[in-house]
């Protein structure tokens, strides 16, 4: 049975546990070793915790410790104890706490511990050049392994910090060790033995040793700048560089380069002039950066050359050269670099703030460039793992530019704002003037030739009525008479057109709209007409989305110039994300409460008291085409209102959220705010203009399925079903089976009605209208079919051919792709109908399909309610609900 390793002691607080002394010889000699503990197990009594004991005994010369050691058999006891000489060992940086745990998990370990020091002590390859490498952290053999490091590093330790007056001799360092590499290897260790001296003599020794490593060290850095100056990168400069680093980590030697460096001693920064110019055309200065880019191409290059230097001169250490590298390029930001942005922009402040924004941003930018092209003969090239191997270098450059770079942001971060806020009030306001100087030239214009025409005609004094009141006299005159309030203004002013070309309608023509270049009007009754066309027409003009585009292009510049400052760490990179939140906020206050709200509220006031004329039934097409006409006007403003809002939302995500720049689930955030009131505000006003012409659209279609569709014309029989039928050569409907009356007329109605947005509006606003107008009439078609009651036998069949009807009718006439699949669904959806009672649990398994495939348009909810208007939904209610819940209400029992 193997014998038990020894165990370290443990020390408490007034009390020393002493562990039983393993055998062994009590005298160290190279062919035994003695025990961790030489005293009797008996406890002693201390006046004072041990640990006390041992800060004091660390004051004394380790000379000293032997007469300690012989005080008392407690006295030894806290001198051989092994926490005192771990404490020195960490100091000399050659202790490692992970070995040593691992020593008290394995018990083998322990007892391969005598033989690993017996063989160091044995061993005749053990220097003062590698006795700290050769340390084993083996727990309860500290003081060994320090006794070790001591015997050879003491001797020249004190030889060489004895005092001047003491010291006439050449120390014996540098007899033992003649070449510098070698002597420069053992400074650095006697230096790391310093520090685990602590007694009183310690400090003045460090410092005798300190100034002899200078001494050593200024020799060694004229070598090397002889070298470097010599060229000798390979020889003399490569060899001292290389003692400098054996000596203290090659700090000195790169600091030696640096005030050598050819890149910092002979680079002249260009004038800032040549990065404004004037242009001959405008007149106005412009900026351009290119004379920077180029001069931080000729500063990349020579780092690129310097860096080349640095690895010939320490070719074996390469974190030496990732330091020394660095330390250039640091030199370079800060001494040439800093001064020159400084210079450009100041300059640029003082000239104009557009130049200024132009220039903070786009310097900032070209040093980003610079940063990360550092070291790459091609900046563009493709090799990801050099360029992942550069990242952290590039990181730690990025860092030292945005430190140089910082005192420029908070000034720009302001200037930046104020500018933005400056630009859009300006744009916003040029465009009211100008729409509101339009609308009062163009009224002026048609009530002047009125009266020009009046006085021709001897009809002076006629009495001058309000618009309001104008409007309804030719509101409410008779249709036979005027056929509408447009038409006849047209008609009436074209009888006169021909003898009334005169300057006046020139101006008229350059000035306004495509409605008010009709023939101008030869009545007061045709000139209020007129006047209501031309504000209805003009309508289109009470916002813009050119100057929508306008703004939110210049918030995005904005952003986008900001956005680079986000980059930074700290504070900085905090204010610059706040500044994108605050342009973004003040894009919506201009683009929303200043410019759309303002023309929303204008164009409800001029329709405020209007309202479409009465439709008459004329046999099946509905509402007379011209007769929506200014609703449609109307409608173009609401749907580039629903653009603008478009664009704020692809704004919204690109420019802040996907930047990270904010939380869209941060309901606290003040630009998370002000777009939901941009949004609520937009929703009203989109509302109240849908009100004034699709609900008007839809109004008369839920009339026509209310009126020409029978309240049980679903639920019949076949035979039944078979008279109902209309036959009916539409281009919506190519079968045998034709759709009922209602959805003629339904079809008819929106056609007309939609037809006349063809070429009056662009595609992009068609688009939305017609899509509009489906979804509502896919909403109006739903809501008809569940009050229908729906007949197996034949009323399926009826309902069918109107729901093929209107799928037609959106494939080929609004031919709006995203519009199918729902009205596709609604095909779907009346299968259900044909299903027999008899296979009512196949009616859940369709159900279960028709959600499946068209999910996000229909619900499992809304299924079973077009289920439910099955005329035997009685009969096949619980199967039904079985197939879909799994169980029936019927089968829930309360025991």
């Amino acid at each position: 049975m193997p014998a038990k390793s020894p165990t370290p002691p443990t020390v408490s607080s007034g009390e020393l546990r002493v562990p039983h002394r393993p055998q062994g010889p009590r005298r160290l000699t190279s062919s035994s070793l003695p025990p961790i503990f030489a005293v009797s197990p008996d406890k002693e009594r201390l006046l004072l915790p041990p640990v006390l004991y041992q800060v004091i005994l660390s004051y004394l010369p380790l000379s000293q410790y032997v007469a300690c050691a012989q005080v008392s058999r407690a006295f030894r006891q806290i001198v051989y104890d092994d926490a005192g000489w771990i404490g020195r060992l960490r100091k000399l940086k050659v202790w490692d706490d992970v070995g040593a745990a691992s020593f008290q998990s394995d018990e083998k370990k322990w007892t391969k511990a005598r033989s690993i020091i017996m063989q160091d002590l044995a061993s005749k390859n053990i220097t003062p050049l590698n006795v700290l490498q050769t340390v084993h952290s083996i727990p309860g053999y500290a003081r060994h392994e320090f006794a070790r490091v001591y015997k050879l590093l003491a001797p020249l330790y004190f030889d060489l910090t004895r005092p001047a007056r003491v010291s006439q001799f050449e120390p014996q360092v540098f007899k033992i060790y003649r070449t510098p590499e070698l002597q420069a290897l053992v400074l650095r260790t006697l230096i790391q033995f310093s520090n685990a001296l602590t007694d009183d003599d310690a400090d003045e020794q460090r410092q005798r040793l300190y100034g002899i490593t200078e001494i050593f060290e200024n020799a060694a850095i004229r070598e090397l700048e002889t070298g470097l100056d010599a060229q000798d990168y390979e020889g003399r400069a490569r060899r001292y560089a290389m003692v400098l680093t054996m000596l203290n980590g090659g700090n000195t030697a790169v600091q030696a380069f640096i005030q050598r460096s050819k890149l910092l001693l002979s680079t002249v920064t260009p004038g800032t002039s040549t990065c404004f110019q004037v242009d001959e055309k405008s007149g106005q200065i412009k900026v351009d950066l290119e004379p920077v880019k180029t001069f931080l191409r000729h500063l990349s290059n020579g780092i690129l050359k310097e860096a080349s230097i640095i690895g010939k001169i320490f070719s074996t250490k390469n974190d030496v050269v990732e330091k020394a590298t660095f330390h250039i390029v640091e030199r370079v930001i800060e001494d040439i670099l800093g001064d020159y942005c400084l210079v450009l922009v100041d300059r640029s402040h003082e000239i104009d703030i557009d130049l200024y924004l132009q220039v903070v941003s786009g310097a900032y930018e070209a040093l980003l460039q610079f940063a990360y092209s550092l070291l790459l003969e091609d900046p563009d090239t493709d090799d990801k793992a050099l360029r992942e191997a550069l990242r952290p270098f590039h990181l730690s450059v990025h860092a030292i530019i945005d430190r140089i770079y910082e005192q420029h942001v908070d000034l720009y971060l302001q200037e930046e704002l104020d500018r933005f806020r400056a630009k859009c009030d300006g744009e916003v306001a040029r465009f009211d003037r100008k729409a509101a100087q339009q609308e009062q030239e163009q009224e002026t214009i048609l009530r002047n030739k009125y009266r020009e025409m009046a006085i021709l005609q001897d009809s002076s004094g006629a009495e001058k009525f309000d618009f309001l009141t104008s409007f309804k006299k030719v509101l409410f005159l008779p249709v036979v008479a005027i056929g509408s309030p447009v038409i006849h203004a047209s008609s009436s002013s074209s009888r006169a057109s021909s003898s009334m070309k005169d300057d006046t309608s020139e101006k008229l023509s350059t000035q306004t709209s495509a409605t008010s270049k009709e023939p101008l009007p030869s009545t007061e009754l045709a000139a209020n007409a007129a006047i209501l066309n031309s504000r209805l027409a003009s309508i289109r003009n009470l916002f813009s989305l050119e100057v929508a585009l306008d703004l939110i292009q210049a918030a995005r510049e904005s952003i986008e110039r900001t956005a680079l400052f986000a980059l930074f760490d700290g504070q900085t990179g905090e204010e610059a994300k706040e500044q994108c939140q605050l342009i973004f906020t003040a894009l919506l206050e201009f683009l929303g409460f200043h410019h759309i709200q303002n023309g929303f509220e204008r164009a409800l006031s001029h329709l405020t008291e209007y309202r479409p004329p009465t439709t008459t039934d004329d046999g099946g097409d509905g509402e007379r085409p011209q007769q929506v006409e200014p609703l449609v006007t109307f409608l173009e403003l609401v749907n580039v209102g629903d653009l603008i809002q478009q664009m704020v939302d692809v704004f919204y995500e690109k420019e802040l959220i996907s930047r990270k720049f904010l939380d869209r689930t941060d309901f606290l955030s003040p630009a998370v705010k002000e777009k939901r009131r941009f949004e609520q505000m937009l929703d009203e006003h989109v509302a109240l203009g849908l009100n004034r012409g699709i609900d008007v659209l839809m109004e008369q279609v839920n009339y026509f399925l209310a009126t020409y569709q029978r309240p049980n014309e679903f639920n019949v029989n076949n035979d039944a079903a078979a008279g109902n039928l209309v036959a009916h050569d539409s281009q919506f409907f190519d079968t045998r089976l034709g759709p009922t009356k209602a959805a003629i007329k339904v079809v008819n109605t929106v056609s007309s009605h939609t037809k006349l947005l063809n070429g009056n509006t662009d595609k992009t606003t068609l688009d939305v209208f017609l899509q509009e107008v489906g979804l509502r009439l896919y909403s109006s078609i739903g809501k008809h079919i569940k009050r229908q009651t729906i007949a197996v036998d034949g009323g399926a069949v009826l309902l069918i051919s109107d729901l093929n009807y209107y799928y037609r009718f959106v494939e080929t006439s609004l031919r709006q792709r995203p519009l199918l699949p729902y009205f596709a669904a609604l095909r779907e959806i009346a299968q259900l109908y044909l299903i027999d009672a008899k296979s009512a649990r196949e009616i859940g398994i369709v159900m279960s399909d028709v959600v499946q495939k068209f999910a996000g348009i229909v619900t499992a909810e809304d299924v079973l309610e077009y289920v439910q208007r099955r005329a035997d939904w009685i009969l096949v209610k619980r199967d039904v609900e079985k197939a879909v819940y799994g169980l029936g209400l019927t089968d829930c029992l309360v025991m």
